[in-house]
């Protein structure tokens, strides 16, 4: 493990990860051992909501980004020390940005060359776009005016969503999948292929993505906070100022939701301040146990994880983690009146142990 990076990250990101990998199932299999347990509030919170709310695992996306965001600060840095020249800077964020795009495409099947039906947008490619737009703001905009752009921005976006689309069907508002006015943009070409919403809209599609940046760039504040070396700021202060941040972030949220619901498909400023609040907050509590108090033994299960993120996303896709948790656990499983948590474990077992095995070996892959 590289003792250079910051720690309570690599965990963050780790933690984030994993439920990616598949400890939301694990969760849904455990809430199965209870009579109700499928009903229970506490295994909701498991499941994507629908439309209109949120739940636990609908944090776990734009935690990504706002990780993303609080990372490039950190990275700008060194690339400045070390002389890199702007151009040079520009084209590792272009390259970056690019990179996640295309294995977002090759993530959603590419590779089958079924242009027809395929989906262009991805959960990788809402990260680029949003990413490198705030990048972009980052290394040509000091703070105060990234403050007024991510503001504007939020501001920005909370007025066009007042707009219904003029191709939606009577009785249709602007807070529906139907009415909404970044589907109207998706379906006027702005964003090519197939939707997740079939005919309506592509949550990871280029006009939400580009709004998404505001995510990021609140976790570029974050990262600007923790690297900075004023005498004044501890590290304790800084754990102080991530959790006031979060709360007044999410405080914001909550009072944008009366007039803009919170909907993740949308990704709606509501939703980004009270999912960016929780991200402040979430990062200041794991800052404060690794790196200030130093309790970081328990993390490496995390970290393995963190800093090969981007790769166990991929082999999770490609290798047949599932059909190998059935063989290797399927007997063990058929003994439980919830199968699915036995499997769902052993696949999240699997992963971390490719993690693991390429962590020991020094094998990343840097995007």
């Amino acid at each position: 493990m590289n003792s250079g990076r910051l720690r309570s990250l690599d965990a963050l990101r780790g933690f984030d990860m994993i439920w990616i990998l598949g400890l939301e199932q694990v969760m849904r299999g455990f809430c199965k051992l209870f009579p109700g347990g499928s009903d229970w509030w506490f295994e909701h919170q498991f499941h994507h909501v629908e439309w209109e709310g949120l739940a636990f695992y609908d944090t776990i996306f734009p935690l990504f980004v706002f990780i993303a965001g609080v990372s490039f600060p950190f990275s700008y840095a060194k690339q400045v020390e070390r002389g890199d020249s702007p151009l040079r800077i520009h084209a590792r964020i272009f390259r970056r940005a690019s990179a996640l795009i295309l294995l977002g495409m090759v993530y959603n099947g590419i590779l089958a060359f079924n242009f027809t039906d395929f989906r262009y947008a991805s959960v990788l490619g809402k990260i680029g776009i949003a990413w490198m737009v705030a990048a972009l703001w980052y290394v040509h905009f000091g703070v105060n005016a990234r403050l007024a752009i991510c503001g504007a921005t939020l501001v920005g976006y909370w007025a066009l969503l007042q707009l219904t689309a003029p191709d939606a069907p009577a009785g249709f508002g602007p807070f529906t999948p139907e009415g909404c006015f970044p589907g109207y943009l998706d379906r006027l070409g702005f964003t090519p292929g197939q939707f997740y919403i079939p005919g309506l809209l592509e949550p990871s599609g280029i006009p939400v993505s580009l709004f998404g940046s505001a995510t990021a760039m609140m976790g570029m504040f974050a990262g600007d906070l923790l690297r900075s070396g004023r005498d004044s700021l501890t590290a304790e202060r800084k754990v102080l100022y991530l959790a006031l941040s979060g709360l007044a972030v999410g405080l914001a949220g909550w009072g944008v939701s009366f007039s803009c619901p919170i909907i993740k498909k949308l990704w709606t400023p509501s939703f980004m301040l009270v999912v960016g609040g929780y991200s402040f907050m979430i990062l200041a509590l794991f800052y404060w146990i690794i790196d200030v108090l130093h309790h970081d033994r328990w993390c490496f299960f995390l970290q393995v994880v963190g800093v090969n993120s981007i790769t166990i996303y991929m082999l999770r896709r490609i290798v047949g983690y599932r059909q190998i948790s059935q063989f290797l656990f399927g007997g063990v499983a058929s003994w439980f009146p919830s199968p699915e948590l036995v499997e769902s474990a052993g696949i999240v077992l699997l992963c971390w142990l490719t993690c693991w095995f390429l962590d020991r070996h020094r094998v990343y892959l840097k995007v």
